[in-house]
């Protein structure tokens, strides 16, 4: 049996909804287009509006659609299902993140130093609790629909708690990864912690892949 590599099929399957893709581009250009104005303070402004569209592109659902068989040539093939779990995740969090690689790079270009720490500091850990929270959460749900109720949930909390942006706990920053975009030291431990938590949700979902109740062809 030919195997099928998990990443080359799901860019394929277009697991994406066309209108966040032209979403994603446009605004794309205009977070592009704030970094050449302002290399240094444009670029806070610039991932956060890409970090907003990954919450709906990280949210792929992955269940919804296995379920209709859309995904049965990936699944069926012994051995396969972690593997093409992750590769969902991957290939769901990628457009997002290309998008963020480039802009950092192009503020680098532009003269900029908070370029390269937004690959790889506080900035980058928001972008990773996104791509994992957003992708856990929509897991069994149609795409974009986890992105919808967590924007909704942001939006009652801050009506309710305007403070919440202001304070720093794990439990906040899982919620609330916007306020890893905001300039100045952040202390390390909540971040970190964060992360992890978001990581071993995804690593649970992972685990749990063998034992996904999908309709496959093979129980027709």
């Amino acid at each position: 049996m030919t195997r099928i590599s998990p990443v080359r099929y799901f860019f394929t399957a277009r697991i994406h909804a066309p209108y966040a893709i032209v979403i994603l581009l446009v605004v794309f250009a205009g977070s592009l287009y704030l970094v050449a104005l302002n290399p240094s303070t444009g670029l806070d402004d610039a991932l956060g509006m890409v970090l907003f569209v990954q919450m709906f592109l990280a949210s792929t659902g992955f269940s919804e659609r296995a379920r209709r068989g859309h995904f049965d040539p990936l699944l069926t093939m012994p051995g396969s299902r972690p593997h093409a779990l992750i590769a969902h995740w991957l290939v769901s969090v990628a457009p997002g993140a290309m998008a963020w690689v480039l802009l950092c790079l192009a503020a680098v270009v532009l003269g900029s130093t908070e370029g390269w720490p937004a690959l790889a500091g506080p900035r980058a850990a928001a972008l990773f609790i996104v791509s994992a929270i957003s992708w856990v959460v929509g897991f069994a749900m149609a795409r974009g629909t986890a992105g919808f109720l967590w924007t909704g949930a942001l939006f009652a909390a801050l009506m309710r708690r305007a403070d919440l942006v202001t304070s720093i706990s794990p439990g906040v920053l899982l919620f609330c990864p916007f306020v890893l975009m905001r300039a100045g030291p952040t202390e390390a431990g909540p971040v970190v912690a964060a992360v992890l938590l978001a990581f071993v949700a995804l690593l649970l979902i992972w685990r749990h892949a063998p034992h996904l109740d999908v309709y496959l062809l093979e129980r027709s």
